[in-house]
């Protein structure tokens, strides 16, 4: 993954039991920011977004593997922003609790995803201007989303990945 551009704040956890990465990604110069593949470190992220006085604009979803998606409910009670997914994982997305299961697990369903990204759409969140390229692969409606700030020079690139990658 590329470093960060300094127009940017990046905020990374992960949480038990799968330790994959959850993101707050903020503009460094306003509040304008969005979440991607808010899982069971979503609390955490969303007080990442109120201690940082985060303009949430979006839930942002790189693809609908059961543990990118677990937080997504939670996220979207907390600021009532639109969830992005690419439509070819929304059967992945729906079938959110038969994923847990295989794995001996019970999450939630989550609500339904507001927008689907179109091919090579770019999104704009206040300030933020986010590439999406359509890369499938891990799952056939995997998303890589390279994101900067409008007038800056470099975008940041987020795949997510596990807390390893």
């Amino acid at each position: 993954m590329a470093a960060p551009s300094p127009a940017l704040r990046v905020t990374t956890r992960a949480a038990a039991p799968l330790f994959k990465n959850g993101f707050l990604v903020q503009s460094a110069a306003g509040a304008d920011a969005v979440l991607i593949d808010p899982g069971d470190e979503a609390d955490t992220l969303v007080a990442d977004a109120r201690a940082a006085r985060a303009n949430v604009g979006a839930i942002l979803l790189t693809h609908a593997h059961f543990d990118h998606i677990t937080g997504v409910g939670r996220a979207k009670a907390a600021f009532g922003v639109p969830i992005w997914l690419h439509r070819d994982d929304l059967f992945l997305y729906d079938g959110v609790t038969e994923q847990a299961a295989m794995f001996g697990l019970h999450v939630d369903r989550q609500p339904a995803v507001d927008r689907f990204y179109a091919p090579d759409e770019t999104i704009r969140v206040g300030d933020l201007v986010i590439d999406v390229r359509h890369t499938p692969g891990h799952c056939p409606g995997g998303v890589c989303l390279a994101i900067g700030v409008a007038g800056d020079a470099g975008p940041h690139a987020v795949d997510g990945g596990s807390a390893e990658s």
